[in-house]
């Protein structure tokens, strides 16, 4: 996780340096945030502190956001997602997912509206392709936890990443993301319940396979099922977790 956070460290230094450049020309844009499909954030600015969620929950509900956006224009109409608008008396929130990197900004509904939407979801399409290309040339995509859970441990039959207020992230899975997502949520806030504190991880062992929900960050959970259950193998995998998230 240390390896990652310079990574990221490195890597915010110059999303940052867009992303100003990019508020300081359109007085209609009033912050951007950026993160990973994994919902790892990445770099974030805003001109007013008019948003209550911190950075990471809303890199984590953006993510969340464009990862059912993208799933519904695929399975609907077999589409990819460019873009996903979101609007409110005052607000628009634009979202964009590249292969690699989401996007979400912020807009002043008034002034956005008068200069042309079409001028902004372009102009910010391209600065997104920016930031993936920068993204692509650092570190921080290998260090993404589903790649490194899947080669660390290859015959996990289910992995998840979801929020922890039960939103799909990014999910591997023949079950529906939205059940799946909801039920480890449920676990997840009942085990805390009734450990009455933080909930480090939790297995649910049957006969012939386990599945291992871990506490990931303050905004994320992940779980994942396995067809193993000796307790000593069981052990190894949380083992590997902890080096892959921490």
């Amino acid at each position: 996780m240390e390896k990652q956070e310079k990574i990221i460290e490195e890597l915010e230094s110059d999303v940052s340096e867009l992303i100003e450049k990019e508020l300081d020309s359109a007085p209609a844009i009033l912050g951007i945030n950026v993160g990973t499909a994994e919902g790892t954030k990445i770099a974030s600015k805003f001109k007013k502190e008019e948003i209550k969620m911190t950075t990471g929950e809303i890199t984590a509900a953006n993510s969340s956001l464009v990862f059912l956006s993208s799933k519904m224009l695929r399975d609907s109409l077999n589409q990819d997602v460019s873009y996903n608008l979101i609007f409110s008396k005052e607000k628009i929130v634009l979202s964009i997912l590249t292969e690699n990197i989401t996007m979400i900004t912020y807009l002043n509904r008034e002034l956005a509206e008068l200069e042309g939407l079409d001028s902004f979801i372009n102009r910010l399409q391209k600065l997104s392709l920016q930031i993936t290309a920068i993204a692509e040339t650092s570190d921080i995509l290998k260090e993404e936890i589903f790649k490194g859970l899947k080669r660390a441990i290859p015959n996990t039959l289910v992995l998840a990443i979801i929020t922890k207020d039960g939103l799909p992230i990014k999910i591997q899975s023949t079950m529906p993301e939205p059940i799946l997502s909801a039920m480890v949520a449920a676990l997840y806030n009942l085990s805390g319940v009734l450990l009455e504190s933080h909930m480090e991880y939790c297995i649910i062992g049957g006969e012939n396979g386990s599945v291992i929900i871990h506490d990931l960050d303050e905004n994320r959970v992940l779980a994942l099922a396995v067809p193993e259950s000796d307790e000593r193998k069981l052990g190894s995998y949380i083992a590997k977790i902890k080096a892959i998230i921490q």
